[in-house]
């Protein structure tokens, strides 16, 4: 795997359908590198989706292009150090965000995201912004 994505790269490529946007290039521009995603990724994007009043079996059928990580010992002691690092510092993110950045952090692969202010916080997290400016 050479990425794990974050929910709102998923949620770029699904509006982008239509209209090619950031997401899509950066996509287009790396189809021999493989994406994958965790199962909070997973979750947030599927609840998210049905919420909106998408079709589940469209999305269902979205996600089935992502390899899905599920959470192991290793992922979960990343999660606990990552809150260690952190909470002292008053600079917590978002729990989700912190079980993303912990499955990203544990695999040592880049984390695929346009929230890379949030996810900068987090020390030796590799972060990808694949939007511009």
């Amino acid at each position: 795997m050479d990425f794990l994505a974050d929910t709102s790269f998923l949620i770029d490529l699904w509006r982008e359908s239509a209209r090619p946007g950031a997401a899509m290039r950066f996509a287009r521009a790396n189809t021999s590198r493989q994406v994958g995603i965790c199962w909070v990724v997973a979750g947030e994007f599927l609840s998210g989706g049905l919420a909106a009043g998408h079709d589940g079996e469209q999305i269902a059928g979205f996600l089935e292009r992502y390899p899905v990580v599920q959470s192991n010992p290793h992922i979960v002691g990343e999660y606990a150090r990552i809150f260690a690092e952190l909470k002292p510092h008053n600079n917590l993110i978002g729990p989700n965000d912190l079980w993303i950045a912990a499955c990203a952090r544990a695999l040592d692969v880049p984390l695929l995201t346009a929230n890379v202010q949030e996810f900068g916080r987090v020390h030796d997290l590799k972060v990808v912004g694949y939007r511009h400016p």
